[in-house]
């Protein structure tokens, strides 16, 4: 049964208020009272939906790494069909799933700089881009070809995000000439 609207709009409200709060002054220094305030909700309703800040990282983690999942999936379905030359990258920036981390870029960016256990939003989506090539590609893949095609890929992400950019075809063209020197 699909929650009800206001359910979903106080959810948004706590969600909108974490994020601004986190990137305003970082996780360490965020309470639940400012988040309640922000939303404009009481502190009460802030524990109807989540356990404490922790528990509402992890549920916003888990949205985005559900986003990140279709994306990844996508891109890999798209790669299996092309001639290996970049395509995760090359046409990205042209798809709806960019357009998606886009909308998603300040959550995206809060995530980014919370690093309070292994299970930060940085290595859970590694570990995710990681098991989707190793089960998706029938390319033998070391582990470290698979870290650093992860990273690659995760600073660009957080890149695009930090900057709120979208690199042009030039931008484009000049980073793989420089990947193809540097690998050489």
């Amino acid at each position: 049964m699909a929650e009800d609207l206001r359910v979903q709009r106080t959810k948004r409200a706590i969600k909108t208020a974490f994020v601004k709060l986190v990137n305003e002054k970082g996780f360490a220094n965020v309470t639940i009272k400012e988040i309640a305030e922000k939303a404009i909700i009481n502190r009460q309703t802030f524990y109807n939906y989540y356990q404490d800040k922790y528990d509402l990282a992890e549920q916003l983690n888990d949205e985005l790494l559900a986003i990140f999942k279709g994306i990844i999936s996508h891109r890999i379905q798209s790669l299996q069909n092309e001639d290996h030359s970049l395509p995760l990258l090359s046409d990205f920036y042209k798809s709806k799933d960019f357009a998606e981390i886009l909308a998603a870029r300040e959550a995206i960016l809060a995530l980014l700089s919370i690093q309070y256990d292994q299970n930060s939003f940085k290595n859970r989506l590694q570990e995710l881009f990681i098991a989707i090539i190793q089960d998706q590609l029938p390319i033998n893949f070391t582990n470290l070809d698979i870290s650093i095609i992860g990273n690659f890929y995760i600073d660009m992400i957080s890149f695009i995000a930090k900057n709120n950019v979208q690199p042009t075809e030039q931008d484009l063209a000049e980073l793989r000439k420089l990947i193809s020197l540097i690998i050489q």
